[in-house]
């Protein structure tokens, strides 16, 4: 069968065809791998180390001090940067049964207050310098408990001294106010509630064609299984590989690449709750990182810093690339600085537990290409209209369809539009593609009108609600345009009510006060009208290709 192609080369690049169902939950496989490994540095950040035994005792304090004031089934929303915080709250919070949203940190107090709404969060663990913004929204959500802690709690003292911008924001004591090292002084005793691989485990929240964004249901079953095929796909070295946790946990990718993977591998994460390349760098070589996981912001980054030819680098051997496509001469700068890593280009989506085509480490590599689909997946290209499958071939461009036991259940509260993605076990993903002969997938337009900016997706219509609360503004449509550094950021097209005039910087300014910063358009552009099919649909399609035609003159 044709969507069956790429797996002749499995037995060349050593992937099984499949991935066994698991028997454990993240918990109970956190409990095996710290007892193993129980010596062995499990996390570091900035100059502060965690073995496996010190991460697992504070797992257990904080889900016995969960348990005291939550029940299982619990939402726990997880609003803040990388830092350990996050992964010792995320696995006490699935140790108890209870469901971690991921929340980011960029969002606004309205953007903040909607998910918490949506996902009917109990309690919110956060940073005391996001606290405001929490307890701007706290009277207007189901929140019964903030629990605040600060970066500095778990950095060596060294790095105090030499890291002010870590500044500790003082919470007053108020009622339903908790902190999280007064819950790390609760006994370290292993958790004994009943979790089944079934069970919900976390919501990441992704942006729909609405604006609105969609929690994606992931069981203890989706994320023990997505695991072990990152871990393939990655050639993960048991006990040996030191991950870069530059990918925020607060984003799908993030799960898996700063934590699951990490832990399930007896492997040790280097956590980064922002991105600096000179930073990124000196950790490399400080700390032998040999698995960067990235987007290619973060590339471009790293081979244009200064000291970059000075750091010795020669521990990485392996970069995964994931959002968009890596250009060759991004990919030759990258191979100059690292010549042993191997850089892989990966596909995936939130709906699909993140991954779903991957290059292989060992194997034949396609520049441009998404890769092979990975264990565990079944893709077709669908012809969008009729439905059918499209044969490999350049010219079969359809929409990538996938399948697999990986897939996320359902929309959380949302029958709706899991009903318009799933059906029939099969997930419709939106992004156009083909398949070539071998079986690889090219990724060539992107879901509807998606736009990714470094690395963040960004939905139109959510900028566009926001742009037009402004007074001034009659109609308006937002696209993605390419950006050498972002791979693309966003532009608003404008058009002004009779009379009134306004400049780019104050839509700028309008915007920011209501979008995550990722989200405010970079480039406004005034019109007297804007493109409209006859119905007076507004064609973003056709501003798109005026831009494209721009870039190419």
């Amino acid at each position: 069968m044709t969507e069956l192609l790429w797996r002749r080369w499995y037995p060349y690049i050593g992937w099984p065809e499949d991935i066994e169902e698991p028997t454990e939950t993240p918990p109970q496989m956190l409990t095996r791998v710290a007892e193993e490994f129980s010596d062995k540095d499990a996390i570091i950040f900035y100059g502060n180390a965690l073995s496996y035994k010190e991460f697992y005792d504070n797992v257990c304090r904080v889900a016995n001090a969960l348990r005291s004031i939550l029940e299982k089934g619990d939402r726990i929303s997880f609003f803040m940067p990388n830092c350990p915080q996050f992964n010792i709250g995320y696995f006490a919070a699935l140790s108890n049964g209870m469901i971690a949203v991921h929340t980011n940190v960029m969002y606004t107090e309205r953007e903040l207050e909607y998910q918490l709404n949506h996902s009917g969060a109990k309690a919110i663990i956060t940073l005391d310098v996001l606290y405001e913004r929490v307890k701007t929204v706290v009277d207007k959500t189901p929140l019964e408990y903030v629990i605040v802690t600060s970066m500095r709690d778990f950095i060596s003292p060294t790095a105090k001294r030499f890291m002010p911008f870590l500044h500790e924001k003082e919470i007053k004591e108020e009622e339903n106010v908790l902190f999280f090292d007064e819950l790390l002084k609760h006994p370290a005793k292993k958790p004994d509630v009943d979790v089944k691989p079934e069970d919900v485990a976390s919501l990441t929240y992704t942006g729909g064609t609405t604006g609105r964004p969609k929690g994606a249901v992931y069981t203890h079953r989706n994320l023990m299984i997505d695991a072990q095929i990152f871990s393939i796909c990655l050639d993960a070295r048991r006990g040996k590989d030191v991950f870069s946790g530059l990918m925020p946990m607060f984003h799908g990718n993030g799960i898996w690449t700063s934590n699951m993977n990490v832990f399930m591998n007896g492997g040790t994460v280097v956590l980064f709750p922002y991105f600096d390349a000179g930073e990124f760098i000196r950790a490399i070589e400080k700390h032998r990182i040999t698995q960067i996981h990235c987007v290619p912001t973060h590339l471009v980054a790293i081979v244009n810093h200064p000291d970059v030819k000075r750091r010795d680098l020669s521990s990485v051997r392996v970069i995964s690339v994931g959002s968009a496509p890596v250009p060759i001469e991004l990919l030759r700068k990258v191979k100059e600085l690292m010549p042993d890593a191997t850089v892989i280009e990966q596909w995936g989506l939130t709906e699909a537990a993140i991954i779903g085509t991957s290059n292989p480490v060992h194997g034949i590599i396609k520049v441009g290409s998404a890769g092979l689909p990975v264990p565990s997946v079944e893709i077709k290209i669908v012809d969008p209209e009729t439905g059918e499958t499209l044969p490999p071939g350049e010219e079969n461009v359809g929409e990538i369809v996938l399948r697999s036991k990986k897939i996320i259940r359902e929309y959380w509260n949302d029958p709706e539009r899991t009903k318009e993605s799933i059906r029939g076990g099969w997930l419709y993903t939106g992004d156009m593609g083909y398949m070539d002969e071998d079986g690889y997938i090219y990724i060539v337009d992107r879901k509807k009108d998606m736009i990714i900016a470094g690395g963040f997706n960004i939905y139109p219509s959510e900028v566009e609600e926001v742009l037009y609360m402004h007074s001034k503004v009659k109609e308006c449509a937002v696209i993605g345009v390419p950006d050498p550094y972002r791979g693309e950021t966003v532009k608003a097209f404008i058009v002004l009510k009779e009379g009134q005039t306004a400049t780019a910087e104050e839509i700028i300014e309008f915007a920011r006060k209501h979008l995550a910063s990722y989200k405010v358009p970079r480039i406004v552009e005034f019109r007297n009208e804007l493109p409209k099919s006859p119905v007076g649909k507004i064609l973003r399609r056709i501003l798109r290709d005026e831009e494209r035609k721009k870039a190419q003159q």
